[in-house]
This record gives C-alpha cells, sequence and structure tokens, in this order.
C-alpha cells in the first residue's frame, strides 16, 4: 500500500487522515468496541504498523486501513 494512516479525527464519524492528503470516513458503528466506546476512551488512540492501523488503547481495538477500505468497498461502492 503506498500510503499510511497519519491521523484519526472524531466528528458526526470518525475521520481517517492519510498521508496521501485523502480522508476516509466509517460510522462510530464500524465496530461493536468502537460503537458503544466513549469519545474520550477513542481519543486515546496510536497510530500502529507505520500507518496500517489504529489501536486505540482503552478499548484494545485495532482498525487496519486495508480492513477500513474493504469496508468502504463493500458499503459503500455496493449501494450506488
Amino acid at each position: 500500500m503506498n500510503t499510511s494512516i497519519t491521523r484519526v479525527d472524531f466528528g458526526d464519524k470518525i475521520y481517517i487522515y492519510l498521508k496521501s492528503n485523502d480522508i476516509l470516513t466509517i460510522p462510530y458503528s464500524y465496530t461493536k468496541k468502537i460503537q458503544y466506546a466513549k469519545k474520550e476512551q477513542l481519543l486515546n488512540y496510536r497510530i500502529i504498523g507505520g500507518g496500517i492501523g489504529v489501536h486505540f488503547e482503552e478499548i484494545d481495538e485495532d482498525i487496519s486501513l486495508n480492513g477500513i477500505i474493504t469496508y468502504k468497498i463493500n458499503h459503500e461502492l455496493k449501494a450506488s
């Protein structure tokens, strides 16, 4: 993969900022642990694997860029 995650932000959705300057969004329902976490818990995250994923410390949840892209393809592109 030619890009990596640089930071994460939280609003009406979760915003995944990439080194390529693209921004991906995922819903809080992306995983059950994320869906039921408090925002304060989600703010305690770290980028892992040189930018291939994110680890949410307090809820012990990992998400990967590859998984996010697959999710977007399966849920958003199929709907259009």
